[in-house]
């Protein structure tokens, strides 16, 4: 029997799972079928069991067709339902803490489109089309108050797949030489179903069924001629996927190169097809060729770098590959590409290195007038390859402690508010707490306790550098891991003399003053242990250096300006606390 293995959790589509299966049917031996059904049947729930009986049942019963023809009239009744209980809420008043008013609809539409799905599985496209299309307009339907019921109200159905068979249907029921206009009207409507999705393609309705698609090269030459008279950034996605589906990597290059400016996502697919056909060296050119053209500044630029370092990764082109990181740092420079600059030099002399360049280009970045961040604009809708990202203090502070370049750092800090460090570009919440596990002399594993918790915080602050949120968990933990390390790595190799210690210090003591009295005499209950696990590491800081009673003034002081705040002293007496 074959087998089919995946590596991924995503969704198969229905085409490759068809022919997965009717491969698995072919090496199947008749007494192998009945083995696999009794397996498949014990596996059925309780509740499950007559739908499963029901569903071996010839699909093409006269009673299953029938039911299916009802399909429409079953739509409409639950149509007109919708502002019948809206109207029954404007005269009775609604339960306005109901997170789904219409949750009683869920079940019965859920079962709509199941009954949709079959009459698309059985070939009745002209039913499908008229059923998709009627229950999508349910999912628009909004009543006085702004409610209706949603997609995400629909955690049963499988929407993209649903508009993919209302494509297909729309295809396979529109005269061939209306179809370009007629699916081009019905992508937007789709679009506008999900808009927050990844917009519909082609290639969706091409997958939800193994047989091919009638006039499929008519369609995609009218689909293209059509496409090249719109501007807009959907038009010009379909455009490129329709060249890629009719003319493949060729057209692609005579589409990107034609008009590089008009089509720079042209070359990620183009390369992304190259890739596909297994040519390293043609990618790796290709994207120098792509690189060449692009206007400089432009973000995707960094995109097709990475194209590049991969390729010269695979082909083992050193020189290439730093090439390759340095312009994808420059057109989109984030912490992650700063710390892949940093990471394959062999040594920490030259991680300094690549460091200092990075912080120079830095500089002259924030020295240009600031547009929006990439947290809050996207400019395709498709994804943020095009969005500049946000340069800002923190990330170069970054730079520049990576680069051992402790003064410029504290310059970038010093004139900075000793509060707000979470949020904006304050580079302190970063560069204090370095500073302090400078000063404590002692190694990351064995820092006291205090100080190893602002570290953290420090790290936490910095990696939001060049950005808010990534909006991914997993992504942020990596990359605080890899920041740990590059610090693990750079920080013994920082040299300071005596009066540079002092100097530090007394900087990161005056700070640390200032933000735990703003912080406390404001009132910031939620910040009261920031303020006190500062002041600790700054006390612990001060008793490794044999400054016992400096250090323990420092929070006396702190204790008596602020007696009658029992919250912070209980957090203070919390911090410094043997444990």
């Amino acid at each position: 029997m074959a087998e089919v293995h995946s590596s991924s959790p995503e969704k198969l589509p229905l085409k490759i799972f068809r022919e997965a299966v009717e491969s698995l049917l072919e090496d199947c031996s008749p007494e192998e079928l009945r083995t696999l059904l009794r397996a498949l049947a014990a596996r059925v729930r309780p509740s499950e069991r007559l739908s499963f009986l029901q569903s071996l049942r010839t699909p093409f019963s006269p009673a299953d067709l029938l039911r299916q023809h009802e399909l429409l009239e079953d739509i409409a009744e639950l149509a007109q339902a919708l502002p019948a209980k809206s109207k029954a809420w404007d005269e009775d008043g609604v339960d306005e803490d109901l997170v789904n008013p219409y949750a009683e609809f869920v079940e019965p539409v859920t079962a709509l489109f199941v009954r949709a799905q079959e009459a698309s599985e059985r070939g009745l496209y002209d039913l499908a089309r008229a059923a998709y299309s009627d229950l999508f307009a349910l999912l628009h339907y909004e009543d006085a108050g702004g409610r209706g019921l949603r997609p995400e109200h629909l955690p049963d159905v499988d929407l993209p797949e649903a508009r993919a068979r209302y494509l297909r249907a729309s295809y396979l029921t529109t005269p061939p030489e209306y179809r370009a206009p007629v699916l081009l009207e019905e992508l937007r409507l789709m679009r506008s179903l999900l808009p927050e999705g990844p917009r519909p393609l082609v290639q969706e309705w091409l997958d939800i069924s193994s047989e091919p698609l009638p006039d499929r090269d008519g369609f995609l030459r009218e689909w293209v001629a059509l496409l090249r008279s719109h501007e807009d950034p959907d038009a010009e996605a379909w455009l490129r996927e329709a060249i890629g589906l009719s003319e493949g990597a060729s057209g692609l290059r005579a589409l990107a190169f034609s008009e590089p400016g008009r089509h720079p996502r042209a070359f990620l697919d183009l390369l992304a097809a190259l890739e596909r056909e297994g040519s390293p060296h043609e990618v790796l050119s290709t994207a120098r060729e792509a690189l060449a053209v692009l206007p400089a500044g432009l973000a995707l630029r960094a995109a097709i770098a990475d194209v590049l370092a991969s390729a010269a990764e695979r082909l083992g082109q050193s020189d290439t590959l730093r090439e390759a990181h340095w312009e994808a740092f420059v057109s989109r420079p984030t912490l992650s590409r700063l710390l892949t600059l940093r990471e394959p030099q062999a040594s920490e002399p030259e991680r300094a290195q690549v460091m200092r360049r990075a912080a120079r280009h830095l500089e002259d970045v924030l020295q240009q007038p600031r547009g929006p961040s990439g947290s809050m604009v996207r400019l395709s809708g498709e994804d943020d390859l095009e969005t500049p990202v946000r340069v800002d203090r923190r990330l170069l502070a970054q730079a520049w402690l990576l680069a051992h370049d402790w003064e410029s750092a504290h310059q970038l800090s010093a004139s900075e508010s000793a509060i707000g460090w979470t949020y904006g570009d304050n580079p302190q919440g970063l560069v204090v707490p370095l500073f302090l596990v400078l000063l404590s002399g002692q190694p990351l594993g064995a820092l006291p306790r205090n100080v190893a918790r602002s570290w953290q915080w420090g790290l936490d602050a910095g990696v939001q550098a060049g950005q808010w949120s990534s909006g991914d968990a997993r992504h942020d933990e990596a990359l605080r891991e890899r920041l740990a390390h590059a610090y693990a790595e750079a920080l013994p190799a920082f040299t300071l003399d005596a009066p540079e210690r002092e100097r530090m210090l007394e900087w990161c003591l005056e700070v640390a003053r200032k933000r735990a009295s703003s912080i406390v005499s404001r009132q910031y209950r939620r910040s009261y242990d920031k303020a006190a696990v500062l002041l600790a590491a700054c006390a612990e800081v001060l008793w490794l250096r044999g400054e016992e009673a400096r250090g323990n003034v420092l929070l006396a002081g702190f204790r008596e300006g602020f007696r009658r705040h029992r919250a912070f002293q209980a957090e203070l007496d919390a911090a410094v606390r043997p444990r």
